[in-house]
């Protein structure tokens, strides 16, 4: 169910996922701009909020995480580079991963 979002786990798990540009004005925080693999989650992402799929409350809280850190990045920017980079985002892909693969029976 969710080998779109997870199919992106070999390419965010890489040490390289933005470059910071330098502020625009003294006193600002330098801007990440992301690499295009980035934009790309986030539209997969995006979609699979607009379906909002029916799945366990494991994987529901999994991509309410991941929806919620993208979302963070609108109004601090940055914030998803940290997601990235210390492998939150990644993590969360790999459970979702887990929850994807199919019980066996007993």
């Amino acid at each position: 169910m969710f080998e779109k979002l997870t199919g992106f786990i070999p390419v965010l798990d890489t040490e390289e996922i933005a470059q910071m540009l330098p502020p625009e004005s003294d006193g600002a925080a330098p801007m990440p701009e992301y690499w295009d693999v980035v934009y790309r989650f986030m539209d997969v992402l995006d979609a699979f909020a607009e379906k909002r799929p029916c799945g366990s409350p494991e994987a529901d809280a999994l991509l309410g995480k991941l929806i919620g850190a993208f979302a963070a990045e609108e109004s601090c920017p940055g914030v998803l580079l940290g997601y990235l980079s210390n492998g939150t985002v990644v993590g969360w892909l790999k459970e979702l991963k887990k929850l994807d693969k199919p019980k066996k029976k007993q």
